[in-house]
């Protein structure tokens, strides 16, 4: 009897034990991810910390914004100076072609929600992207995703990598001021962008890809874009912390999508948004279709990239990709079962 009370504590501690790895705790708790720029595209990663989703998953997430495009924050990842990215799904193909392994775990975007537009004082002499011919035509930044679709949309419409003279001008505002200065022709760019040039009829989309059909008319299908990617590396070492991202960027995905407008214009932060609320409704009704409803990647979808890119970079397409190596849908799929 006595070595029996002896052993309650100790079989009380290993239940305990038990009970604690089966709850899972976050094996890295205090995270940085990584976004180019502010655009509507990248908003919930953003929102979430606002939100508190990610405290109440007990993550502790500092967002690094680089204001530079995609391209600057894949390098942060790679480089090893953030633990995640929140950017364009097509990068984990493009490392993948570099040898890199780099995973999507969740789907911001189903669709790209990027424009391609001319100067409005333009838009009678260029209505295709052929008569995009001699003109100069603004990116984020070299290698970043808009680079990516603004050479391809080129090349389909029968023009030659020098046919266009292709220009870093930054993300957001910058991009927008280099349009209406007339230091460049054209631009590609998205959200709150693409509305502020509307109201100001200052360009004329040649593809319009927030919506689907635009989707299809620029990239000959649904272009998943905005998403968190890790490193391989990082996902296997900590896959408990991944899940608890997937799941707080699932409960904000949740929280966009069943808010009235008016509430989710004034929940977003302010880099996100102009200062005139009416125009922020504007954009959001124009744009809130982005937002994926379950964060999970649609193999039909991801293959859509992949032909993009392997059109435009030689590289990519002797490469022989694994497309169910640059993306997982278990953590968004058991976000889902955990916020039943």
């Amino acid at each position: 009897m006595r070595v029996f009370t002896r052993l309650i504590p100790a079989i009380s501690a290993i239940c305990l034990s038990v009970l604690s790895a089966q709850a899972g705790e976050p094996e890295k708790a205090k995270l940085k991810i990584a976004v180019g720029s502010q655009i509507l595209n990248y908003m919930p990663l953003e929102l979430g910390v606002k939100l508190g989703m990610f405290k109440e998953e007990g993550l502790d997430v500092t967002v690094e914004n680089f204001q530079a495009g995609g391209s600057k924050a894949l390098q942060a990842l790679i480089g090893g100076s953030v633990d995640g990215t929140v950017g364009f799904y097509d990068h984990t193909i493009q490392m993948q072609a570099q040898g890199k392994e780099i995973s999507c775990v969740f789907l911001l975007n189903d669709i790209p929600g990027v424009l391609l537009g001319v100067r409005s004082d333009l838009a009678d002499k260029v209505k295709t992207g052929a008569d995009l011919k001699g003109l100069k035509l603004g990116i984020t930044a070299p290698g970043s995703s808009t680079d990516t679709m603004a050479r391809y949309y080129i090349k389909k419409a029968g023009l030659g990598p020098r046919d266009v003279n292709i220009i870093a001008v930054g993300s957001g505002a910058p991009g927008m001021v280099a349009l209406e200065a007339k230091n460049i022709d054209a631009l590609v760019y998205f959200d709150p962008v693409a509305t502020l040039l509307a109201r100001k009829n200052s360009a004329i989309p040649l593809f319009d890809a927030r919506k689907i059909e635009g989707s299809k008319q620029a990239f000959g299908g649904i272009y998943p874009t905005a998403c968190l990617y890790l490193q391989q590396s990082f996902i296997d070492k900590n896959p408990e912390t991944v899940q608890r991202l997937v799941t707080a960027l699932l409960r904000t995905h949740r929280w966009i999508n069943s808010v009235p407008t008016e509430q989710l214009v004034d929940a977003i932060p302010a880099g996100y948004k102009t200062d005139n609320r009416d125009v922020n409704i504007e954009i959001l009704k124009a744009s809130k279709a982005l937002f994926s409803q379950t964060g999970q990647m649609d193999v039909e979808a991801a293959k859509v990239p992949l032909a993009v890119l392997s059109d435009y970079d030689p590289k990519i397409a002797a490469a022989k990709i694994d497309l169910t190596k640059t993306f997982t849908n278990r953590f968004a799929t058991r976000a889902a079962e955990l916020l039943k």
